[in-house]
């Protein structure tokens, strides 16, 4: 049975941006699928499209790794974005 409400891990407000560790509530028998994911709301530059992405781990590993290694494109938050985030 599917449920239309994830299980947080922690007590979080969920907010765009901030990464939250669900649990994975419907694995099938015998399945290698991981016992938690990590979810994100996001939004497109517009702000009007929003989406929830899941991620593993070593997904979040990996893209934290190439961001590490390519700070040239990583884009710069503002004074004011830092302040109230």
């Amino acid at each position: 049975m599917k449920k239309d409400k994830a299980l947080l891990v922690e007590k979080v407000r969920v907010k765009v941006g901030r990464l939250i560790k669900v649990w994975n509530t419907n694995i099938p028998k015998f399945s290698n699928a991981k016992k938690q994911y990590i979810s994100v709301w996001v939004e497109d530059g517009s702000g009007k499209n929003e989406r929830c992405l899941l991620f593993t781990e070593g997904e979040i590993k990996r893209a934290e790794h190439r961001a590490s290694m390519n700070k040239e494109d990583l884009p710069k938050k503002g004074f004011l974005t830092n302040l109230f985030d």
